[in-house]
C-alpha cells in the first residue's frame, strides 16, 4: 500500500507542478511576440531562494480592473534581480521578464522533479526490500571422504603432486 501511495504521489507531482506555475503556455505562446514594458501596477513583489538552487517568485497586479497574482517556482543558481511586466504586442497578454527569462528553467523543474522523485523512490524501495529480506541459509559443501592408506605397498597410497 506505500509502495502504491508514493508511486501515485510521484505522478502526480510533475502536473500538480505545472498547474502551481499556469504561465508555463501562456510564457511559451509569448516567446514569439515582440514584448514591450507594460504600464501595471505591482505589489508585493518577491523573489525567495530555497536551499540556494530552488527559486520562488510571486507578485499580485492589477489589469482591467481584476486583481491577479503570478507565481513561478524553478531551479537557478540565484534568485532574478527584478520583476518587471511586459506585455505582448499582438496578443496583449501579460507576463513578465522572470516569466520569459526563466522559461527553460521552468520547464526543467517540472520535469526533473517528478524524475528525481521516481529515482529516490526506487532507491529507497530497493534498500528496505533488501533490508527485509530473511538471509539465505547457506548450506556448506563438505568433500566426500577419500581414505588414504597409512601404510603399506606404495601403489595402495594416493598420489599427490608430481614425483621427483
Amino acid at each position: 500500500m506505500k509502495l502504491i501511495l508514493s508511486f501515485l504521489f510521484v505522478l502526480m507531482l510533475g502536473p500538480g507542478l505545472f498547474f502551481m506555475d499556469g504561465a508555463i503556455l501562456k510564457d511559451i505562446k509569448l516567446k514569439s511576440e515582440t514584448l514591450s514594458p507594460a504600464n501595471v501596477p505591482t505589489s508585493d513583489r518577491k523573489c525567495r531562494s530555497k536551499l540556494y538552487l530552488f527559486q520562488s517568485c510571486s507578485f499580485d497586479y492589477t489589469d482591467n480592473q481584476k486583481d491577479l497574482d503570478q507565481s513561478y517556482f524553478f531551479m537557478s543558481f540565484g534568485p532574478p534581480e527584478t520583476l518587471v511586466l511586459l506585455r505582448g504586442t499582438k496578443s496583449g497578454v501579460l507576463t513578465s521578464d522572470v516569466g520569459q527569462d526563466y522559461l527553460w528553467n521552468r520547464i526543467l523543474t517540472i520535469l526533473l522533479f517528478p524524475g528525481l522523485a521516481l529515482w529516490a523512490l526506487v532507491k529507497y524501495l530497493g534498500k528496505t526490500r533488501q533490508h527485509a529480506a530473511p538471509p539465505l541459509q547457506q548450506t556448506r559443501h563438505v568433500p566426500p571422504h577419500v581414505p588414504t592408506h597409512s601404510g603399506g605397498h606404495p601403489a595402495n597410497r594416493a598420489i599427490f603432486g608430481k614425483r621427483r
